[in-house]
C-alpha cells in the first residue's frame, strides 16, 4: 500500500494564514454554539471543535512565524508541542497555559472516536470558558 500525501501539505495552505485563521475563527464559532447549547449531548462535539479551532489558531500563528503545515516542518495535532514551537518565536507559554492546551488535546485523543474515557470526565460550560481565554491568547498571535 502506498502512503499518499495529506493534501494541506501539498497545497498553498501549507502557508496561507489567513485561511487558516478564517477556519479556525468559523470553527471556535461553531464550538462555541454548541457548548451555549442546553443539549448536554453536543457538549462533546463542542469540545473536539473547540481542540481543533486552537489547532488552527496555532499554525496560523506559526505560519506568520515562516513555518509550513507539512509532515516536515508543523504537523500534527498536540497542542502542547505546536504551542511550544511557537514558544520558540514569541510566546512565552506558562506552564498553566499549555497544561490547559492538554487539557483539550484529552479531549480530542477521547471523544473523536467512541472509546473509554480516561482522561476525560465530563464535559460543559467550563471548557467554553477554558476555550475562550486560549483563543484571547492565540488570536493576536495569528492575526496579521
Amino acid at each position: 500500500m502506498t502512503k499518499t500525501k495529506h493534501p494541506v501539505a501539498t497545497s498553498r495552505f501549507s502557508s496561507d494564514s489567513n485561511t487558516w485563521l478564517t477556519w479556525a475563527e468559523a470553527t471556535y464559532a461553531g464550538a462555541q454554539t454548541l457548548f451555549r447549547s442546553d443539549n448536554a449531548l453536543v457538549w462533546f462535539p463542542a469540545a473536539v471543535l473547540g481542540h481543533h479551532a486552537l489547532e488552527m489558531f496555532l499554525k496560523a500563528a506559526l505560519i506568520r512565524k515562516g513555518h509550513r503545515v507539512n509532515e516536515k516542518d508543523v504537523w500534527g495535532h498536540d497542542l502542547r508541542k505546536l504551542a511550544k514551537k511557537l514558544n520558540k518565536h514569541c510566546l512565552a507559554c506558562a506552564p498553566e497555559f499549555l497544561k490547559e492546551l492538554q487539557k483539550f488535546t484529552d479531549i480530542f485523543n477521547e471523544l473523536r472516536y467512541p472509546a473509554e474515557l480516561r482522561k476525560v470526565e465530563g464535559v460543559g460550560h467550563e471548557e467554553s470558558v477554558l476555550l475562550e481565554n486560549l483563543v484571547q491568547v492565540l488570536r493576536p498571535l495569528a492575526k496579521p
